[in-house]
């Protein structure tokens, strides 16, 4: 395989992750100014505009949600693994706030006045925060350029769209983002510029699993026989796997249609789901239960009703605030079974003493850490399931990947493995007239969404890539040490199976980085069939594996 695919010949993306690294090696707080040149030469490909003096909307729309809204209020950044070591540095964390980010899950807190606390899971935080916080800086700072001298007391959007050399497709963007707080952002980056100061304490391999640890004891706190049942790993999300399980959404149906009426951006949609049946139906309905839920106004009521209703059926959630942000589901089947009004669940699941813990899918090498944990503690495991969002060299959004060879850019191993869910295990669940599926394909696990440029996307091409995402490398990475008696290796060829539990990875698709496509927009309703799809191939093997073992 061509070195680039792996970066040693990439030298552009290397030189750029080798100045972080060592530059974040610095005991001391360091401008992230200096990394400016190495990050523009890198030509990363979602921002695309960084050697014009227009301001980059689609770069501005991918990081701004992937950073908490004090960001505008933040010069110095640190970065650290838990509280215990922020407080070990001097950080009074008690008097810190806790922030979040709307499209990115990772803990930040914020000291009340220009300093950011980011909290670390694995090295992929880093590969994810930094250029992120780069980017922003260089077009904070095109803004302030541009806006120089103008009084924006009485600045109309138009005028707006003219100082900052932006077409009225970007200007519509740019409004998007920001809501009614535009011209408020915009005061703020034309009063100062950006020079974010980063100080990173020190990490370690260790600490990284001792955080994990910590998050693994907090579930067994709560459900203390999971490490005595078998279980089903699922890495998905918080919603999906429980929305086609719980019945909460049936259940309140009308409840929902009635909100989403009353709403302007979901009344259309409402109309729609009248018209429609089966699956597409049913999808629709847990979208609009998101938004019902989501509603300020409800007051988190509906989420409790819905929590109360879960634990009910079986179905038991478990927060991680205090360490690692991977929030966590337990399942358990006999209890729901005894509930549930579907007969596939109290036909299958009437005996069974399995579990299924299902997490809200970790970013990148902090899959690794997860699995492993996991492995080391429970008894038995009976299936290892990853639904994913990825992005495609081939395919449309919507679209669904099954692949069955994963080349890993952190270990620089090439994973090949049987991959229990086929193309005829989406099909049921899919309208495959508008979308495509794919088994067979070879996927990569990239570093982070913001570390691949034109020259690796071509590489990536040739060798018949279709699939970029971010965790099935670390995932497999773990699988191979719960299948052998020793650690990963790197750089190697490796060949995956077990005759104690299924491997089944699949992913939907959210964009198209060589076409260009919705880089900067988020998946919302145009990816609820896809993710439906998985979610349910998913759940026929759980059924289908219980059904056997309990025959």
């Amino acid at each position: 395989m061509d070195n680039a695919f792996f970066l040693e010949q990439n030298t552009a993306v290397s030189r750029f992750l080798n100045l972080t690294y060592k530059t974040l090696g610095s005991t001391g707080s360091v401008p992230l100014q200096r990394m400016e040149h190495a990050y523009t030469t890198m030509k990363n490909i979602i921002h695309q505009r960084i050697d014009t003096p227009a301001v980059d909307v689609v770069v501005l729309n991918y990081v701004c949600p992937r950073l908490p809204e004090s960001i505008f209020q933040i010069n110095h950044v640190i970065i650290g693994q838990s509280e215990s070591f922020f407080e070990g540095n001097g950080i009074d964390i008690k008097s810190c706030v806790e922030v979040s980010a709307k499209a990115r899950r990772r803990r930040y807190m914020v000291d009340g006045e220009s300093t950011l606390l980011v909290f670390i899971a694995s090295k992929s935080d880093l590969d994810d925060v930094i250029p992120s916080l780069i980017a922003l800086q260089m077009e904070w700072n095109k803004c302030n350029i541009l806006l120089q001298g103008e009084d924006l007391t009485h600045t109309t959007v138009d005028q707006l769209a003219s100082l900052l050399q932006l077409e009225v497709s970007d200007m519509k963007k740019l409004r998007t983002l920001f809501g009614e707080n535009l011209m408020d952002k915009m005061r703020i980056m034309q009063s100062q510029s950006c020079d974010f100061h980063v100080q990173n304490l020190e990490a370690s391999f260790c600490r990284y699993r001792m955080e994990t640890e910590t998050w693994w004891n907090h579930i067994k706190e709560k459900v203390p026989e999971i490490e005595t049942r078998p279980i089903y790993f699922v890495s998905s999300n918080t919603h999906s796997l429980i929305n086609v399980m719980s019945g909460f959404a049936e259940h309140v149906e009308q409840e929902i249609l009635h909100f989403a009426q009353r709403h302007e951006e979901f009344s259309d949609i409402a109309t729609h789901y009248s018209s429609l049946k089966g699956l597409a139906k049913e999808n629709l309905l847990y979208y609009l239960l998101g938004q019902y839920e989501a509603d300020p106004l409800l007051g988190g009521n509906v989420l409790e009703r819905r929590t109360t209703w879960e634990e009910e059926t079986g179905i038991l959630r478990i927060s991680s605030r205090e360490t690692l942000d991977v929030p966590t589901q337990i399942i358990d089947l006999r209890r729901l079974s005894a509930s549930s009004s579907d007969e596939r669940f109290t036909q299958a699941f009437s005996n069974s003493d399995a579990l299924i813990l299902n997490i809200d899918y970790p970013l990148g090498r902090t899959s690794y850490f997860i699995l492993t944990k996991i492995a080391e503690h429970v008894q038995k495991i009976l299936g290892i399931f990853v639904i994913g969002k990825a992005a495609s060299l081939m395919a449309n959004r919507g679209d669904v990947l099954i692949p069955s060879s994963i080349s890993d850019q952190h270990t620089r191993n090439i994973y090949s493995f049987n991959n229990s869910i086929k193309t005829q295990d989406v099909t049921p669940f899919l309208d495959i007239q508008s979308n495509g599926i794919w088994d067979n394909q070879k996927a990569v696990t990239v570093l982070g969404t913001m570390l691949q440029n034109r020259e690796m996307l071509d590489a990536f091409s040739i060798e018949g890539i279709t699939d970029l995402e971010m965790e099935a490398g670390p995932y497999l990475a773990a699988v191979y040490e719960i299948t052998h008696p020793k650690r990963y290796p790197e750089g190697k060829k490796i060949f995956l199976s077990s005759k104690n539990f299924d491997i089944g990875i699949i992913h939907y698709v959210s964009d198209n980085p060589l076409s260009q496509k919705k880089l900067d927009t988020g998946l919302r309703i145009h990816g609820v069939d896809a993710t439906y799809a998985c979610t349910r191939a998913v759940l026929a093997k759980v059924l289908e594996k219980e059904s056997t073992s309990h025959a």
